[in-house]
């Protein structure tokens, strides 16, 4: 299969702090990976660089072939991201808030019922993003970066605030969905094995093991 995502020797620092410490490794087209290790790890800092929210202090990142610090806005447009904070627009609605990046992506109206459906969200189109529990807000981000068909997902604690019924159909949908490739960190593991096939154990911003599920 070809490489959906390649770091070659990647390391970031924050001052004296050494996030990641000269991480290599390589993911196929269509795998579904977790991220796992304590808090600290630098799950997060490498899932941010992978989806252009953040750059390396050094070594090479490509995500299907494009290099991102060279060609961040051509990966923006292949990768859906959905981290801790929310990019939602609390004076919109959740559709209007559909709307909103649909446009980036020609989204059609078909596109919108299609994530509406998935994230089970269609009776909360109307509400304002700021009036949503964190279950339902996390439930709108993930709709959103589904939006433009991306070819790789990172999802930074997919779980976290969701309830069974809805990490249910995430699994679901997500695991029907094997065109994408997913890099996911939960602390949830019993979930992390339901979805993904491979798992990336993280400590001290270096890979520790790399195992199937």
């Amino acid at each position: 299969m070809p490489t959906a995502v390649e770091l070659l020797n990647v390391s970031k620092s924050f001052g004296a702090i050494k996030a990641l410490r000269g991480v290599t490794l390589g993911l196929e087209e269509g795998e579904a990976v977790a991220f796992l290790g304590p808090n600290g790890a630098g799950k997060s800092t490498l899932l941010k660089i992978v989806a252009t929210q953040s750059s390396p202090t050094s070594g090479t990142v490509k995500v299907l072939g494009r290099d991102v610090s060279k060609e961040p806005e051509a990966v923006k447009r292949s990768v859906g991201m959905v981290g801790h904070g929310s990019f939602l627009y609390d004076e919109l609605t959740v559709e209007e808030n559909l709307e909103f990046y649909g446009g980036f992506f020609n989204a059609t109206r078909d596109d919108l019922g299609r994530v509406l459906e998935m994230t089970d969200l269609k009776r909360w189109r109307r509400v304002k993003a700021g009036h949503l529990s964190f279950g339902l807000r996390k439930r709108s981000d993930i709709a959103r970066a589904l939006l433009g068909n991306p070819r790789v997902l990172v999802l930074d604690e997919l779980f976290s605030g969701l309830d069974r019924e809805a990490s249910d159909s995430l699994v679901g949908y997500l695991k029907s969905a094997r065109e994408l490739t997913l890099l996911v960190s939960s602390h949830s593991l019993e979930r992390l094995r339901e979805l993904c096939d491979r798992g990336i154990y993280l400590r001290g911003g270096r890979i520790e093991r790399d195992v199937g599920f």
